[in-house]
């Protein structure tokens, strides 16, 4: 089901002119420099065809005959590699320049085979080049030399004839030999694609997929079969699956092109998502793309980085508004009808691992999206974008608040939880908790670890059809919710906020330094001791009567501090906490401090 949508997928990027996919036999590479010879096969130049981007210089992706896959050994590529392989010398870890030989003698018995039997300008000077150039004479040739730093950290070159338009690998007769080479091999073993169904050579290795986080930069297989226990009926390697040569070549460049743009992948923790939409056009991506990870409209740095179209993201952040107060999506060029396909993926050795796979369309996924945005509502969020992206709920949740502490497994779950509106992980509410009940710079309660809390307990008390819980589950400040444990976290917020008013801002160390994690624990061995070191404040503040008043009216509803709170009645605490918190600082009409 996975490979045959991409394949599809595949099919409907080559009949979209602007998709620039790569056709069968060529795959996208990136290309930093060009090896400008003339016909008698001298290097004249090396031009470097990068740009700037922010304070990065990024290069060139061409369309190059379809390049090997590199796991071990030497594999060279035709008309285009890396430095060792078309000049013969490389960089080690040390910095010392070493000759590679073994690499350039590859890349020249290969592409003088594939050359051989052309006729034309272009091959007779590549042809002219690979017989003339000796990597021995590299470091003093005064072409190489100046530039043999910045060719150490590109990435691939090309040929390129002194006078003519276009590199050398375009060329026509040449393109019409290499697709003629094509799927011609005498060895090709003959069977039924489980893709297609065509009869038709089987491919013996799948496509490296690149770009999964934490996976192998020279890429990971989606299908791949390496040790003697994968071998069945006497089939190894990947005739255990047979796809065709051209079908794995589909699906391949399809996930490859996804997870390259900008708008068809998000990346979570461990876990990246590539998704697309069943059509042509990209509204609908877009869309989904900014609503998974939205980000304030107008923030440049943002915008620089992502490659935000401004329009794009308004007419993604309205239609996200609407179908959040529960109306229609109001946007005639945004079809909900069309299907969607949500693949997560994260790395596993050489081999991807598939975490979910979905296929919704996009008016469903939206809906379960605003759904996820309007449980995490809470007051206060207003004031750092409205919208909280799953990416900034993991980070907060992390030790230090650091991507790496992130645990493994978790983005996927999160992802999987916001998409198809079950319980969110029980892993993400411990850990909020955690976070919560910690101390120093990192830790505490803050809006979006209150807001994960809120949006845990809401979306529990609603599968679980507890109607009573539910709805006590509010934005702000709830005084009808009289829950001993959501009480007791109001309680504490006002003694915090007595204790400053009569003190002033710098203690050393308040009550929620020294109490909070066992006050949200185990209330019956705090609170008393609380109590009474709040009449000492209440006698200092000049706010007193009023914080008496308010440790009344919550201690009303308190018959007893219990000696014990439970992982729900925790988050319950920290919720009245921090909902107390934000009713101190508002604004008030009276004599409230």
């Amino acid at each position: 089901m996975i490979l045959q949508a991409l394949y599809d997928h595949y099919q409907r990027l080559l009949d979209d002119p602007g998709s620039n996919i790569a056709p069968p036999g060529y795959s996208p590479a990136k290309v930093s420099h060009v090896l400008v010879i003339d016909t008698d096969g001298k290097l004249l130049d090396i031009l470097a065809i990068v740009s700037l981007q922010g304070k990065k210089y990024l290069p060139k992706t061409l369309l190059v005959p379809e390049q090997v896959k590199r796991t071990s050994g030497i594999a060279a590529n035709i008309l285009c590699d890396n430095v060792s392989y078309m000049l013969g010398i490389e960089q080690t870890k040390q910095g010392e320049i070493v000759l590679t030989m073994d690499k350039y003698n590859k890349f020249k018995s290969e592409n003088e085979k594939f050359l051989h039997s052309l006729n034309s300008e272009e091959v007779f000077a590549v042809l002219a080049f690979l017989k003339k150039w000796n990597p021995e004479k590299a470091l003093s040739h005064p072409i190489v030399m100046p530039r043999i730093n910045e060719l150490f950290s590109g990435s691939n070159m090309v040929f390129k004839l002194d006078g003519k338009l276009g590199y050398i690998h375009e060329n026509a007769e040449i393109r019409n030999a290499w697709d003629n080479r094509l799927h011609s091999s005498s060895d090709d073993i003959i069977g039924q694609c489980l893709i297609t169904g065509d009869v038709k050579p089987i491919a013996r290795l799948h496509p490296s997929i690149k770009g999964i986080i934490g996976a192998q930069t020279s890429g990971a297989s989606l299908v791949s079969f390496n040790a003697d226990s994968f071998t069945s009926y006497g089939k190894s390697q990947s005739f255990n699956s047979p796809v065709s040569q051209n079908a794995a070549f589909a699906y391949g460049t399809a996930l490859n092109y996804l997870i390259a743009s900008d708008t068809n992948h998000i990346r979570l923790s461990d876990t990246t998502m590539v998704f697309w939409a069943e059509k042509q056009g990209k509204i609908e991506e877009t869309v989904l793309s900014w609503c998974l990870d939205p980000v304030e409209i107008g923030d440049e740095k943002e915008d620089e980085k992502r490659h935000i179209d401004f329009t794009a993201a308004r007419q993604a952040k309205t239609i996200l508004e609407r179908v959040k107060k529960g109306l229609t999506v109001g946007d005639p060029s945004f079809d909900a009808n069309t299907n969607c396909y949500l693949l997560g993926l994260a790395p596993n050795a050489a081999r991807l691992s598939v975490r979910f796979w979905q296929v919704s369309n996009f008016g469903d996924l939206l809906k379960r999206i605003a759904k996820h945005y309007k449980d995490m509502d809470i007051v206060g969020l207003e004031r750092i974008g409205g919208f909280v992206s799953p990416w900034r709920m993991l980070k907060a949740i992390a030790v230090l608040e650091d991507a790496k502490n992130i645990p493994p497994l978790l983005g996927g779950q999160v992802l999987q939880a916001i998409l198809t509106g079950q319980m969110y992980p029980q892993t993400l509410y411990n850990l909020t908790l955690l976070r919560c009940r910690a101390g120093g710079e990192h830790g505490g309660v803050t809006t979006i670890r209150a807001s994960i809390i809120k949006a845990f307990l809401l979306r529990k008390y609603r599968i679980q059809n507890q109607h009573k819980k539910e709805v006590l589950i509010t934005m702000g400040l709830n005084k009808d919710n009289v829950e001993t444990a959501y009480l007791l976290g109001r309680l504490f917020s006002i003694l915090e906020k007595t204790q400053k008013d009569a003190l002033g801002s710098n203690i050393n160390a308040t009550i929620r330094d020294r109490y909070f994690g066992a006050a949200s624990a185990t209330p019956g061995s705090v609170f008393p001791l609380l109590l009474r070191l709040s009449r000492h404040h209440i006698a200092k503040s000049d706010y007193g009567n009023v914080a008496d008043r308010k440790i009344q009216e919550v201690m009303n509803h308190l018959t007893a501090f219990p000696s014990h709170l439970n992982m729900e009645d925790q988050g319950q605490f920290i919720l009245g906490y921090y909902h107390q918190n934000q009713a101190n600082y508002e604004k008030n009409e009276g004599t409230e401090g």
